[in-house]
Order: structure tokens, then sequence, then C-alpha cells
């Protein structure tokens, strides 16, 4: 190191100091001023000080990553089983198919309706406005106070058993 210069980072300790400030680093657009200025670039002396300690959190980050995967994992002979069972117990097997068509078709219709609003300039942004007042008027109106949150309660209960027939 001639002069005294701080050595340059090599492209695979630069990758390693990009790792480790990932989670710190702010990326702007940088803005020309009056007179252009070459990019700066990073010096190893920058970054002095700097101790890899990231590795046991990750390991133990991802441990618990593996643990959580392995509890919810899905048994797909059942599921089958189980839904071809239902489709045997079923009498009216042409409504259900119209009923699934129908909904397929409902559910492409909408996407293709928030597609074409979503092309429109300002409304996305008076959509989401509109959202966050219902939400807001929601939470006001039945999260906030024990006596509306029980009110909900017993309105979901009442919807609940009207539409799995238990009037």
């Amino acid at each position: 190191q001639p002069g005294g210069a701080a050595p340059m980072l090599t492209p695979q300790s630069a990758g390693r100091m990009a790792a480790l400030l990932a989670p710190v680093a702010v990326v702007a657009p940088r803005v020309a001023g009056p007179k252009a200025r070459a990019p700066r670039t990073l010096r190893a002396s920058a970054f002095r000080g700097a101790r890899v300690t990231a590795t046991p959190k990750l390991m133990a980050r991802s441990t618990v990553r593996v643990a959580a995967m392995a509890e919810t994992k899905i048994n797909t002979d059942e599921v089958l089983k189980t839904i071809a069972d239902k489709w045997e117990d079923t009498e009216n097997k042409s409504a259900v198919i119209t009923y699934v068509a129908g909904g397929a078709a409902i559910v492409w219709l909408s996407g293709t309706v928030v597609g074409a609003i979503n092309a429109i300039p300002v409304l996305p942004k008076v959509m989401e406005l509109v959202g966050l007042g219902y939400s807001t008027w929601f939470v006001y109106r039945y999260v906030l106070f024990k006596d509306s949150r029980k009110e909900l309660v017993e309105q979901f209960d009442a919807l609940k058993d009207k539409v799995s027939g238990e009037l």
C-alpha cells in the first residue's frame, strides 16, 4: 500500500460487506450537483472494527424456520382421500360442478375488473383511501370496545349458523 492509502475492496470482500450491512444500508438515488463527481469506491478502512457475528444468528434463524416447516407438513394422500370421499358422498354432482365453474368465472371476472380499475390513473389511490377509511371505521365500530367486540362475535356466529344451516 504505497503512500498509506487504504486498500481497495475485492469483489468477494465487497459482497461479504454488503451482506453484513444490507439490513442497515439505505439506497438513495445519487443527485448530480453543480459539477458531476466520479462515484466513490468503498475502501477497507471504512469498515474497520466490523465483526462477523451474524453467522450464529442466521444459523439459529434457519433452524427455527426448518423446525416450523417440519411441523406444518400436509399429508397429501389424506387430503386427496378426504376429497374423493366427499365427492363420492355428493348426490348432485352437476350442481357442484356448476357452482365451482361459476365461482371460477366470478374470480376471473373480478380480476379483470380490478385490472381495468387499476389502469385508470387516479382511481387506485382513491380506492386505497376508501379501504383505509372503511378499515378505520370497522376498527372503531367493532374492535375498539369490549361491547362492540361481543356484538361482532354474535353477528359472526349468527351468520355462521345461517350458512351452515343450523338455524
